[in-house]
């Protein structure tokens, strides 16, 4: 509408300027009369031919000001429509680039997320099939706690364990750190029981469940195998440590310290024995299970074994010997369904006590102390089936 007026104001200053000038020539024509010979009079008709033109020129001046103006305008009004359509097209390819981006993105996440659970897999396999994971989504999302389909991060920093949030990385160095602490207490009961626990809860928080076979000496929790053998502690300590050190390694982080040797010691597998059997608070909660009926009338014998009568000598030597050589590991305890095996064993044991009962047959604290033992070993006997 603006570019409109502007023409006609072009054109009305043109036609005003050609107008003036044929109305003076006309009205010097007019007034004065025919062509003169005079030259004053060709001075004059030129002072007004100059004023006309003059005129004229303004007017076209004017005009073409008013034409450049308007070109000015139209240029503007180009560069305008030109400048939108080019913001719609670079929003469109900003649209275009970051749904490729997220596409990435999501496949990157994908990708991550699959050779993470792919990893847990491995370990399985490793262990031939004594553990699952039966969740390892869970186990990647709390490893993980910033990553989703629009955002994928490589590495896992460590906080600090007041701030760690629940089965997160920060949160599992803390356990594990407890749990290394806890295998060097060999009295506390109290402490036992929480070791058990810790175990128990680490292995949860690394996505970790037992489904191997039942074995003699497998500890119960809540009912449910806690993948902890009291014959082979250290066998579930190499278990989390190996899970636990692939998911630092995959989370760009140095692996924990070693503690499976400390679950090799006799002493921790000794107080945990007792702790499980005899402490009113395990009843119930944390339970030791045998096959073996056997069993708990030797470990008995194993710990009178290892009274002293003499500082440097133990009661019944012979046989602390032998029940620890068992006990080392649950692969031994299933000797003792051995018929032959089980009856040298209580051969071993039955001399060994009578021998003592001959020694020290005059002492009544001590015999008390060897008749325990007897009917320690007969009972036990008479449990695997050697009684004569």
């Amino acid at each position: 509408m603006k570019a409109n007026w502007i023409l006609a104001g072009v054109g009305v200053a043109v036609g005003i300027g050609i107008l003036v000038a044929v109305g003076v020539l006309w009205a010097y024509g007019y007034y004065l009369g025919p062509i003169s010979r005079l030259a004053t009079d060709w001075g004059s008709f030129g002072s007004v031919m100059s004023g006309a033109f003059t005129l004229l020129s303004s007017f076209a001046t004017i005009g073409t000001l008013l034409f450049l103006y308007l070109q000015q305008l139209k240029g503007e009004e180009r560069q305008n429509a030109q400048d939108a359509d080019n913001l719609v097209k670079q929003q469109k390819h900003d649209i275009v680039v970051e749904k490729q981006l997220a596409a990435l993105t999501f496949e990157q996440y994908l990708n991550h997320r699959k050779v993470f659970i792919e990893r847990l897999n491995e370990q399985s396999i490793f262990f031939r099939g004594d553990i699952g994971f039966a969740d390892p989504d869970r186990v990647y999302t709390a490893m993980f706690v910033k990553n989703s389909p629009s955002h994928c991060e490589y590495k896992v920093e460590v906080g600090k364990p007041e701030n760690a949030t629940a089965y997160d990385l920060t949160d599992c160095l803390a356990i594990y750190a407890s749990i290394s602490e806890l295998l060097e207490n060999y009295r506390d009961m109290e402490k036992h029981l929480i070791l058990v626990q810790k175990i128990v809860h680490l292995q949860g928080c690394l996505g970790m469940s037992y489904v191997g076979g039942h074995k003699e000496g497998d500890i119960f929790f809540m009912g449910l195998n806690a993948g902890l053998n009291i014959y082979d502690i250290s066998k579930t300590l190499q278990r989390i440590e190996r899970v636990f050190n692939s998911i630092l390694f995959f989370t760009g982080n140095e692996k924990v310290a070693s503690i499976q040797h400390k679950g090799q010691s006799s002493l921790i597998r000794d107080g945990l024995y007792k702790t499980l059997t005899e402490y009113h608070r395990a009843k119930g909660g944390v339970e030791l299970r045998h096959q073996i009926e056997a069993l708990p009338f030797l470990h008995e014998l194993y710990e009178i074994s290892q009274f002293h009568f003499v500082v440097t000598e133990r009661i019944l030597e012979e046989t602390y010997i032998e029940l620890a050589g068992i006990f080392s590991h649950h692969d031994e305890i299933e000797k003792l369904k051995d018929f032959d095996y089980a009856d040298r064993l209580t051969d071993i044991i039955l001399y060994e006590i009578k021998g003592a009962k001959e020694q020290y047959g005059n002492n009544p604290d001590k015999m008390n102390i060897l008749n325990r033992a007897d009917n320690c070993l007969w009972a036990a006997m008479e449990h695997l089936g050697v009684v004569r």
